[in-house]
């Protein structure tokens, strides 16, 4: 059985990604970059209305313009809803882009226009609209756990408060879209910006009728996706229908508008929670009341969060709203339940007058949903220690105690968790040919996490190689079925399969070569590109993989159990200036604090939590999707109005890797997520604490907090 090794060379040392150079210097092609030979442009044409039935559609104006080879359309007349603005009305390929738009705007669509609810305050006012014509509210059967409303009434302290977050959108640089190229009549080739090219793949076969064997989805590298990204979707399928109806292969992307409307969201949360607890510091009870839209998605959060709470109560209820649907967003559900629960867990100290980390640390749950095994009440506790030190806690002051003039410093800390685990169903085949090369196949993608390198380790730790030494070839469906990205499951599904297939090619590498060396097959290793037997230098590499003659080495690997393993968390501290004349709020010092077992390259390893902590950032600082109540229209999608973090908003950020002896044996577990789950949280908490009043709305904007600041003088 496969096993990860016990003093390695490579695995947990930092590994500059194999792809990086080719990123940073333009030669990467990513999948809107492809370009084959008598390329259409496809356009989506799309609904500007939010609410419509869709009553005519002529699509011949566009037929007759000049360039144009195919126009489909995707709404029925007399049949289609719409749900939302930008909603998919029908599709155009044309020579060029600019005469795709033109013949898109040429199309007649005559709609009947009917009311919508654009945001959560209209859609549950009286008289609303419905969305749906079972209404605008799906209300969930109300989980208790203990006698709640008992205990409340025996806590020395309680905080009453409402906690807010809006709907943020995905914003992938890349946009969402594929190039479709049929290769001949009953076989196509896709060129996807895809976390799963086994996903779009199953859609082309699904929808176009096809045999699996011809279908090929390529995804060699991508612009962001972070979960958003899993399928073909209605204008990937179009894309595939235009370019069959014109003989020549279409790009299909969605434009900054659509991406915007149609690509996905992070749903919104509100909380009305009542939490209390004794003079000591514990818990007693939570009272919650949850809500939130995603458009037509849902939008559940986890609740409580980290902490425990004997005595509980939680209603959720699901708002329906004419807005593009959620899909899954980095670490779904968990960063609004950190953040409102986190929000309370500071309130609720402040108003005891214990310090905030002690708090937390005297409320820890023995075990977590997602502990894989693992008490997480000890990690927290090393882990809050590191940072703490790391941030200069000791330099923390309660509420209102923060500086004289406008300036205020403050200090906010967060808690999260995550599961992420492992596919068992997965494979990766390891191929050693005689001219020494070394290449990995799987039909899974690398989205940006660094797969590709992170294979590329492991089979050169295991064959005593160099990581340049070996091919990953990965973002092909035709391979072996591969691991879809999401779920910060991606390395803990492929890392074990790989080392299993690497580990075969190597013992059946060594059995056929080893009677020609006089040896056998036991006797023979691997170390810095040479052949040893018995200990002994015997030749190198490309010299031992000669004498296989004309037939290469194959191995399929399979998961092993041991191998990976889940349930990981940490901890992120946040220090802050807010100008309280402008209400402008500057983050200065991010620390973060993660574990998440055998860190394979610390290098990509890191440079997920800081991507992770960013993305936390934005959600903290700057996103958020602003609604038209009278249209019903987004007001701002685009990269303008829709504010995303600068490079003189990155604050210093510290990464601290929980890298320890009994981390490293749980095997591997993703880490992808749960570095963006308690940013947000740990910002709205250093905000608070600095200019003494909580700004119960996220983003921690200049609006936001002023209006927080009014409302704490009376004057909101």
């Amino acid at each position: 059985m496969a096993s990860w090794p016990e003093s390695p060379r490579l695995i947990g040392t930092s590994i500059p990604r194999l792809d990086g150079l080719a990123k940073a210097s333009g030669r990467a092609k990513y999948p809107s970059d492809i370009r084959p030979e008598g390329l259409l442009f496809g356009v989506l044409l799309s609904s500007p209305h939010a609410s419509a039935k869709v009553k005519a559609i002529d699509l011949e104006p566009a037929k007759t313009m000049p360039g144009v080879k195919a126009v489909l359309a995707l709404a029925t007349a007399g049949e289609s809803t719409i749900f939302y603005q930008g909603q998919e009305i029908a599709a155009v390929a044309a020579e060029t882009e600019e005469k795709a738009r033109d013949a898109a705007r040429a199309i007649r669509v005559e709609y009947e226009i009917l009311p919508h609810v654009a945001t959560e305050r209209q859609s549950a006012a009286e008289g609303a609209p419905k969305v749906f014509p079972t209404g605008n509210t799906r209300a969930a059967r109300a989980q208790t756990t203990g006698k709640p409303d008992e205990a409340m009434q025996k806590a020395d302290a309680v905080i009453e408060a409402t906690y807010e977050l809006p709907v943020i959108t995905h914003v992938c640089l890349e946009p969402h879209g594929l190039t479709a190229h049929w290769k001949g009549p009953d076989s196509i080739t896709v060129y996807a910006s895809t976390q799963s090219v086994m996903g779009v793949a199953n859609d082309m076969v699904e929808n176009l009728g096809l045999e699996s064997a011809n279908v090929t989805v390529l995804t060699d590298v991508m612009g962001g996706g972070f979960g958003s990204k899993f399928n073909a979707d209605t204008w990937g399928i179009a894309a595939a229908k235009l370019a069959k109806e014109a003989g020549r292969p279409v790009r299909m992307f969605l434009d900054r508008a659509q991406e915007h409307q149609l690509g996905g969201n992070r749903p919104s949360a509100k909380a009305k929670i009542k939490l209390g607890a004794a003079k000591d510091g514990k818990l007693v009870a939570m009272v919650a009341e949850t809500s939130g839209t995603g458009g037509r998605g849902g939008s559940n959060f986890p609740l409580p969060y980290v902490y425990k709470v004997d005595d509980r109560s939680r209603a959720h209820t699901e708002i329906f709203v004419n807005g593009g649907s959620a899909r899954a967003m980095r670490a779904p559900g968990h960063p609004q339940g950190c953040a409102v629960m986190e929000a309370a867990m500071d309130d609720l100290a402040a108003k005891l007058g214990i310090n905030p980390l002690a708090f937390r640390l005297a409320n820890l749950a023995e075990a977590d949903m997602v502990a894989g095994g693992v008490n997480r009440t000890d990690l927290y506790k090393e882990q809050v220690e590191r940072g703490a030190k790391l941030i200069g806690w000791d330099r923390w002051k309660p509420r209102g105690q923060n500086g004289d003039g406008p300036i205020k410093r403050g200090l906010g800390l967060a808690l999260h968790q995550w599961g992420g685990g492992g596919a068992q169903d997965k494979q990766v085949a390891c191929i050693i040919n005689p001219d020494g090369s070394v290449e990995l196949r799987s039909a899974t993608q690398d989205i940006g996490t660094g797969a590709r390198t992170i294979l590329a380790v492991i089979a050169a730790e295991v064959l005593g190689l160099e990581v340049g030494q070996i091919k990953s070839n990965i973002g092909n469906s035709t391979f072996p079925p591969g691991q879809s990205s999401g779920g910060s499951t991606t390395t803990p599904s492929m890392a074990p399969p790989c080392l299993d297939a690497v580990e075969k090619a190597r013992d059946e590498l060594f059995k056929r070569i080893a009677p020609g060396l006089d040896a056998k097959p036991e006797d023979l290793s691997l170390k810095g590109g040479k052949l040893l037997v018995k200990g002994e230098e015997k030749a190198t590499w490309a010299q031992a993989c000669r004498k296989l003659g004309m037939m290469p080495v194959t191995a399929t690997g399979v998961f092993g159990p041991g191998l990976a393993s889940t349930g990981v968390g940490g901890c992120q501290f946040a220090e802050v200036t807010v100008d309280v004349e402008t209400g402008v709020v500057r983050v200065k010092k991010i620390v973060a604090v993660q574990d998440s077992g055998l860190i394979l390259d610390m290098l990509t390893w890191k440079s997920q939590v800081y991507g992770g902590v960013i993305g936390g950032l934005n959600y903290g600082l700057f996103e958020e999707r602003i609604m038209d109540e009278g249209t019903g229209a987004m007001l701002n999608p685009d990269m303008e109005m829709y504010k995303l973090a600068g490079a003189t908003d990155i604050p210093e950020i510290v990464v601290d890797a929980y890298d320890t002896p009994e981390m490293r044996v749980r095997g591997v577990i993703g880490v992808g997520e749960p570095p963006t789950i308690s940013t947000a949280a740990a910002i709205g908490n250093a905000v608070a604490n600095a200019i003494g009043v909580r700004v119960p709305k996220w983003p921690m904007s200049p609006m936001n907090v002023l209006d927080a600041l009014a409302a704490a003088e009376g004057k909101a």
